[in-house]
């Protein structure tokens, strides 16, 4: 149950990738998020609304989970943009990747949860396999500062800072769909501070098309968010967050089959979807 749905989580932000990505050639990285991101309120809200638990909800379990949806995706995303400007997503990809072996080393050192060798070795697969999925050269800066590799690589920190915290927020709120709804509220509020403090609201792109691709994304992401926190609620982080991290073997698929254009197979992409896979079945199997 845990891995299908961790697994369901990762497809679905796959899917949401895909929209983005055909979204992206008529607006910017702010109207995806910003369209997204109210999507997701306006169709995750009223979903799960009814089956809110309000018994003695905890004030500082709502606020946990608040604070995780500005780690993530909020801030999460903000870094990766930006350091994809500044270093180049085939330097900044592989960083932003180290996810899921952050977030096991802090569920095993706050949380208690164990790590054997196969878990290990497959949550490295994992890593490996989806940083060369990830990586591109085209348009990588030739001369960076090496200081702007610490943006993916917080990215990667603060993505996976935010599995262990969630785990630990169900301590606190027992509600999956409360804390789902409180994840969301916590990135729209972000957002909306974010846009108004610096103007950037100045460059959303509001159209049929932007309004169609990132409100499918928001779709998809709203629904792949809530299969995510079902499965640390009733799984481990060492074994859910390595396999939401298999996102972009689904993203590759799906663009091999829907975006032919925009993806082709290469030497990188064949070992990386391997090890993927090799990570996967370690995972699952052991």
């Amino acid at each position: 149950m845990v891995i299908l749905l961790a697994l369901g989580a990762a497809f679905g932000f796959a899917v949401g990738q895909i929209c983005v990505r055909v979204g992206l050639k008529e607006a910017t990285p702010v109207t995806a998020i910003s369209i997204s991101t109210v999507t997701m309120i306006a169709i995750v809200w009223p979903t799960l609304g009814p089956f809110i638990i309000w018994d003695a909800p905890s004030p500082s379990g709502v606020l946990l989970f608040m604070l995780a949806g500005v780690i993530s995706p909020l801030a999460t995303q903000t870094l990766l943009f930006v350091s994809v400007t500044r270093v180049g997503i085939s330097r900044a990809s592989p960083l932003r990747n180290t996810s899921p072996l952050f977030a096991s080393l802090l569920a095993i050192g706050l949380l208690g949860e164990r790590w054997t060798l196969p878990m290990a070795l497959g949550t490295l697969f994992i890593i490996a396999g989806a940083s060369l999925l990830g990586m591109r050269e085209s348009g990588a800066p030739k001369t960076f500062r090496r200081r702007y590799l610490l943006l993916p690589l917080a990215a990667g920190f603060l993505g996976g800072f935010s599995s262990p915290l969630r785990k630990f927020g169900f301590s606190l709120l027992p509600s999956v769909p409360l804390a789902t709804c409180a994840v969301l509220l916590g990135s729209l509020t972000s957002l909306v501070i974010y846009l108004s403090a610096t103007g950037r609201y100045k460059e959303l792109v509001l159209n049929r098309r932007t309004f169609q691709w990132f409100g499918l994304n928001g779709l998809c992401s709203g629904m792949a968010i809530a299969a995510n926190l079902i499965a640390l609620e009733k799984g481990n982080v060492v074994i859910v967050s390595p396999l939401i991290a298999t996102v972009p073997l689904f993203t590759v698929l799906l663009s091999f089959f829907f975006l032919r254009a925009f993806e082709r197979v290469t030497l990188n992409i064949a070992i990386g979807a391997g090890s993927i896979c090799l990570g996967g079945i370690l995972l699952i199997v052991f």
